[in-house]
């Protein structure tokens, strides 16, 4: 996935949380706390330990409830 995708994904995911990646390549992530990382992976690998129900969101997102619901 391109940078520039998974910044507006996170954001949409997250709105809580700004993302952003700088001209170092250092991946950040402002919320409740900075998160660093020097990649995206360990930036998602943090985040995760900040939002514990990051999977069921991203579940949510991807399979919506039926209509009626």
């Amino acid at each position: 996935m391109r940078d520039g995708v998974l910044l507006l994904f996170l954001g949409r995911l997250f709105p809580e949380w700004r993302f952003a990646r700088d001209v170092h390549g250092v991946w950040r992530a402002e919320g409740r706390v900075l998160i660093s990382a020097s990649s995206a992976d360990a930036l998602l690998d943090a985040l995760a330990r900040w939002e514990p129900d990051a999977g069921e969101r991203t579940r949510r997102m991807f399979d919506p409830p039926a209509p009626g619901v």
